[in-house]
């Protein structure tokens, strides 16, 4: 049972990663961060160049590191703080559903922190041990 919920963990990884992907891409190569900045400047994003390049860079990088593995608790809450930026400064107000609403950044939100925090044995993070629980060695009595 153990390696099914691992590899559903991995999909589950793979799949909101290459959606932060698209749209981190989407930010640094089809609008460009200078028209992005632009747009959150009008949606009055504080910074807007400097948030620009934070949200593109944890999307895309981020994204990638998701579908890895590596830095998921970190990774996770990242996500969420940037979908709760952009449910504060856009989706809030237009309400719940499409078109424009948070329903859509409140599942990355609770995706990315729900498999950050569990993201599975199929991850670097589980191979080089980082955030995992220490086991405690058995010993063979004699």
């Amino acid at each position: 049972m153990q390696p099914l919920r691992d590899l559903t963990l991995l999909l589950g990884r793979v799949v909101v990663g290459v959606v932060f992907i698209y749209h981190g891409w989407q930010k640094l190569v089809t609008g460009g961060i200078d028209g992005v900045a632009a747009g959150f400047g009008k949606m009055g994003i504080p910074l807007p160049t400097v948030s620009a390049w934070f949200t593109a860079l944890v999307e895309l990088v981020g994204g990638a590191a998701f579908i890895v593995g590596i830095g998921l608790p970190l990774v996770g809450v990242l996500f969420a703080f940037v979908m709760a930026g952009a449910g504060f400064f856009v989706h809030f107000k237009n309400g719940f559903g499409l078109p424009g609403g948070f329903e859509y950044i409140l599942t990355l939100l609770a995706a990315g922190l729900a498999l950050g925090f569990n993201g599975g044995r199929y991850s670097l993070d589980a191979v080089f041990g980082i955030g995992q629980p220490k086991r405690e060695r058995q010993t063979v009595s004699a």
